[in-house]
């Protein structure tokens, strides 16, 4: 399978940022220590298929928003998909929330759906984070890892957030990136080639 291959700024060192947890409690900050201790920053590369015969099938996700709703990612069939791996304690997750959030709101009425994977936050923190950042697109709840092991073939760990994937219409996966989003304008790039017809 032919990959190609765009380089990004890599991540922001994780010692160079503190952690922003809005929740308090010794519980939450010892969460939130034990969560940075694991992290590893994604290497900043993007890998695109061009070629819609190169993609490959996207997982179906499936899982309860952080309300204890339920999603399944079938329910959007048609729909280009913008699935993001995210956690509160995660500081480049922090810095690129933003962008996300402008980039969601360009797509509002085109048929995009965006979809954040919680990585072991609890549902206040991860609502609190939410709040925070005025993220109105739904959060998967994956605090044992669940959603994320079904990326492991992809060349994603649990680990390795932020991630952001990027699914074509007929779900399959059209781009991989790997570390922070610096800018709103090269994802909504990146979405915009996905929804051209393949």
């Amino acid at each position: 399978m032919a990959l190609r291959r765009r380089t990004m700024l890599a991540a922001v060192p994780l010692l160079a940022l503190a952690a922003c947890s809005e929740t308090g409690g010794e519980n939450s900050n010892r969460v939130n220590e034990i969560n940075r201790d694991r992290f590893v920053s994604g290497d900043g590369s993007n890998y695109r298929w061009e070629e819609p015969d190169e993609r490959f099938a996207a997982p179906r996700l499936t899982g309860d928003d952080l309300d204890g709703d339920p999603i399944d990612t079938d329910d959007w069939a048609g729909s280009v998909l913008v699935v993001n791996f995210w956690g509160s304690w995660c500081p480049p997750c922090v810095a690129e929330a933003p962008y996300l959030v402008e980039a969601a709101a360009e797509f509002k009425d085109e048929g995009v759906q965006f979809l954040g994977v919680n990585i072991r936050d609890t549902a206040d923190t991860a609502k609190a984070f939410e709040r925070r950042w005025g993220v109105e697109y739904p959060s998967l709840s994956d605090e044992a890892g669940r959603v994320a092991d079904q990326f492991v073939d992809y060349g994603l760990s649990p680990n390795d957030i932020p991630a952001t994937i990027v699914i074509d219409a007929e779900h399959r996966v059209f781009s991989i990136w790997r570390g922070e989003i610096d800018d709103a304008e090269t994802l909504i790039a990146d979405v915009r080639k996905a929804l051209e017809p393949s």
